[in-house]
């Protein structure tokens, strides 16, 4: 495959994929995510069933994939001031919950989907990458695997908690507030291991 055929491959499955997402959003708006049918996903999109079938496997991952979006987003961003030497933790905890007010919607509406279980998954992936960032950074050792996993485990929880009841509005902060909330709590993860 010549590199023309490849871009314009790659663009036919980023567009059908931003169609997918943009239905699912449009559909938990209307009814619970519980609720949705692949098949109503696909007809919102306009694509057909076994399109839908070749970029995901279940609505779950659909709606994960929006997930992704904003980490990846955000961690691209980390990454771009720490090479400009705009890195610090406080300012990482803040650019958080800033990115999630952002997204604000798609955050109520991915607690309301009740997939805890694979979100907090899925936000431990994100945690691992920005505390392995964080340690290349300040050139400080990384803890042994079985350290640093119990960690992302305990962080992960907490942060999406942090973020969905903020996100839901029963925590009247703001972005900067939550974020500095966050950095008090997480601010010795650096020198967290297990002897």
């Amino acid at each position: 495959m010549n590199m023309s055929n490849k871009k314009s491959q790659d663009l036919r499955v980023r567009r059908t994929q931003k169609w997918l997402q943009d239905a699912l959003l449009q559909l938990m708006r209307e009814k619970p995510f519980q609720e949705l049918q692949i098949r109503e996903i696909a007809d919102r999109a306009e694509v057909a069933r076994p399109t839908f079938y070749l970029h995901y496997q279940s609505k779950e991952e659909l709606l994960l994939s929006l997930v992704d979006h904003v980490f990846t987003e955000f961690f691209n961003d980390l990454v771009n001031n720490s090479a400009r030497g705009n890195y610090n933790k406080q300012t990482l905890c803040i650019q958080l919950f800033v990115y999630w007010q952002r997204h604000e919607e798609m955050l109520c509406l991915i607690v309301q989907a009740e997939i805890q279980n694979e979100i907090i998954k899925r936000l431990g992936v994100y945690l691992k990458q920005l505390l392995l960032f964080i340690k290349a950074q300040t050139g400080k050792p990384v803890a042994d695997d079985d350290a640093l996993d119990l960690m992302v485990g305990f962080m992960s929880s907490g942060v999406y908690s942090l973020l969905t009841q903020w996100g839901l509005g029963k925590l009247p902060y703001t972005p900067e507030q939550m974020g500095l909330f966050l950095h008090q709590l997480t601010i010795n993860h650096d020198d967290v291991t297990i002897s």
